[in-house]
């Protein structure tokens, strides 16, 4: 389990660095509401949220799901500021469903792996 760990956490470092470029580079807008690009943000926090709690950075589970959620937010805040990006209520619920989805995978890997 400790290699698992490990490893989750250098995935979590990577990943981490590679969406918060991606979410500063332009992109081109295709309508107001992008199904897609909802979707994007909904598997890459539900992708965040797992990978999150397999590197057991943080114990308490609620607090990752805050700072996850928390660190969507700061994205989209962030967005205000660059010209060609904007600050997306949808994108945040995006964020949050995928996290929800994530914590129902999570309480399946812990019924799965009890001693993980």
């Amino acid at each position: 389990m400790q290699v698992i760990r490990h490893s989750s956490r250098l995935i979590l470092v990577i990943s981490v660095v590679f969406i918060s470029i991606l979410s500063v580079q332009e992109i081109e807008v295709q309508s107001s509401v992008n199904v897609s690009d909802k979707l994007l943000h909904f598997f890459c926090f539900l992708y965040l949220i797992i990978i999150s709690w397999l590197s057991r950075i943080i114990s308490k589970e609620l607090m990752l799901y805050v700072i996850v959620l928390a660190y969507g937010i700061l994205i989209e805040i962030i967005q205000i500021y660059i010209p060609y990006r904007s600050f997306e209520f949808l994108d945040i619920f995006a964020d949050f469903l995928g996290i929800l989805v994530g914590s129902f995978f999570i309480n399946l890997l812990k019924d799965l792996y009890p001693n993980y």
